[in-house]
């Protein structure tokens, strides 16, 4: 019988699922148990996971159901490698992150505080053994260390002595040796500490704390910038709780710093006392003369000091060592500092920055006659220099026509005899597109037909030319 016969339609009828939670919701508890038990057993980090979020114990078990459940993350994502691939990176960071939940339900401050720790560790040594390209694991350790921070916040009105298990709490953790070539992290956790400075005994202790560790890097230039972060915690104990006079003094005490000589600076600076500001950025030039980028710094510092007082003749000297150091903005004050003919002072400036070889001279040599639109020395350096003719060749084609279409096509020849696959193909079409712009499609469709028969064993090549007589 077929299905005419039979009175149906042919088709099938779709039998539709049953939603999971509808299955679930008919089983009874027992049922529920047995599943989750099966499922727990063939996923030792689900069964840590459930565990360290649903049991209820001593602080000395929660501490050690947490230590389970990280080693358990790592291990599955670790495997027999022993290593993190950039692919499991994230859904380790994520599993990882569900301690932090853990820390926040916590309401015993010291447990919850002991668990972040755990997980900041943990999270720290995973550098070491996962690829953190994406910086997962970076934002992971940030994360913690802010959440112990929000943690160290809330405790500012709880009782002393419960303050002071937290500030030795992060002065024990602070000497952890995970943190060993991550100085940051450990200064991150040592600047907590300051948030206990209101009390008399533990601001010392941590003024003790600083010092030390200061005194013990002294002679390690690697640990010069941590030494420096740490003093700024120490010098803002002192401004606070010191006195002026005491903040002032450690200022001076350390200015081979380069921030406390800017906060130094700053203050002389405030008060108007610009022969102090001179001669603090004169001493930082000199102790700094190996950084290009910091003696730079004080150079400005002392122009705007000039500046303050009127010293133009100053001023102008350093302008102009300023502007050939490569800071183009000195050249329009420079110009407003002349008192003589402008135009006299241009051509001095012009002639010696093209006799400078250097990368900074040229640079600034074209940003000058860009500045001040001279055509003539503009299409001098472009025909020494065709492959910037894009970027000029709108200012130069009224006075300099025919030459930049010549310049242009060449540059687009050359453009094309290094192009190897179709993205650099794309790119020299873009560029015949721009060529139109400036020399018209009739010359446009001539270097095009030119491409054409010069490459015609490029087909890809081919392809994207002929899209664009299209």
């Amino acid at each position: 019988m077929n299905s005419k016969d039979s009175g149906t339609s042919g088709k099938k009828d779709v039998v539709k699922q049953p939603e999971i939670k509808e299955v679930l919701n008919n089983l009874s508890k027992e049922e529920l148990i047995r599943i989750i038990i099966d499922i727990a057993k063939k996923d030792i980090t689900l069964k840590n996971s459930l565990i360290v979020k649903y049991s209820n114990a001593d602080d000395g078990q929660e501490l050690e159901k947490c230590k389970k459940l990280i080693d358990s993350i790592v291990r599955k994502y670790t495997g027999r490698e022993g290593f993190i691939t950039y692919r499991q990176n994230s859904a380790f960071v994520s599993e990882m992150e569900d301690l932090l939940d853990k820390v926040r339900d916590t309401d015993d401050i010291l447990l919850a505080l002991d668990i972040a720790f755990l997980l900041l560790q943990e999270a720290v040594e995973a550098f070491q053994y996962a690829d953190d390209s994406n910086g997962n694991i970076g934002f992971l350790v940030t994360e913690t260390i802010e959440l112990i921070g929000e943690i160290v916040t809330d405790s500012a009105d709880l009782y002393i002595d419960l303050r002071e298990k937290i500030f030795n709490k992060l002065v024990l953790q602070s000497d952890n040796k995970v943190f060993d070539g991550w100085e940051d992290y450990r200064i991150d956790i040592l600047r907590l500490c300051a948030e206990f400075a209101d009390v008399e005994e533990l601001r010392n202790k941590l003024r003790m704390k600083i010092e030390y560790s200061v005194n013990t890097n002294l002679g390690d230039e690697y640990k010069r910038y941590s030494n420096e972060r740490m003093l700024k915690i120490l010098f803002e104990l002192i401004a606070e709780y010191g006195t002026q006079e005491e903040a002032e003094e450690f200022i001076k005490a350390n200015l081979n710093f380069t921030s406390f000589r800017e906060l130094l600076i700053d203050k002389y600076m405030k008060d108007k006392n610009y022969h102090k500001v001179i001669e603090l950025a004169l001493a930082g030039e000199k102790k700094d003369k190996q950084s290009a980028g910091l003696v730079s710094k004080w150079k400005k510092i002392r122009y705007e000091a000039y500046k303050e007082l009127c010293q133009k003749e100053e001023q102008e000297k350093l302008g102009k060592e300023l502007l050939f150091d490569g800071n183009f903005e000195y050249y329009r004050e420079l110009k407003e500092l002349v008192t003589g003919h402008k135009l006299v002072f241009y051509n001095n400036i012009k002639q010696e920055l093209k006799k400078d070889k250097g990368w900074h001279g040229r640079n600034m040599y074209l940003k000058l006659i860009v500045e001040e639109n001279d055509l003539d020395e503009l299409m001098e350096f472009v025909r020494e220099n065709p492959r910037i003719i894009e970027e000029y060749a709108g200012m130069l084609e009224n006075k300099f026509k025919d030459e930049v279409i010549e310049i242009y096509k060449k540059y687009i020849k050359a453009a094309a005899n290094s192009s190897s696959n179709r993205r650099a193909y794309q790119g020299v079409c873009g560029i015949l597109k721009r060529f139109k712009k400036i020399a018209g499609k009739k010359n446009q469709e001539d270097v095009i037909n030119e491409l054409i028969c010069l490459y015609r064993k490029r087909p890809a090549f081919v392809d994207e030319l002929t899209k664009l007589n299209k």
